[in-house]
């Protein structure tokens, strides 16, 4: 059986990159730019300022 792993740590204010594996405070990602218009139907995608990895976090 599979473990649940979490990307966001509300209480510590943390994530978790998911190419590097490293947990960071939320203030050290890159968040990019989207248009207001279009911002209610889109997810942000967040940059990883270690790696550069981007992603974005899937609504559960």
């Amino acid at each position: 059986m599979a473990s649940s792993l979490t990307l966001v740590d509300e209480t510590t204010r943390t994530m978790v990159c998911p190419r590097c594996e490293e947990r960071q405070p939320m203030r050290d990602y890159v968040t990019l730019g989207m248009s207001p218009r279009y911002a209610p139907q889109l997810s942000p995608i967040y940059r990883c300022r270690k790696c550069h990895h981007l992603f974005a976090i899937r609504e559960q």
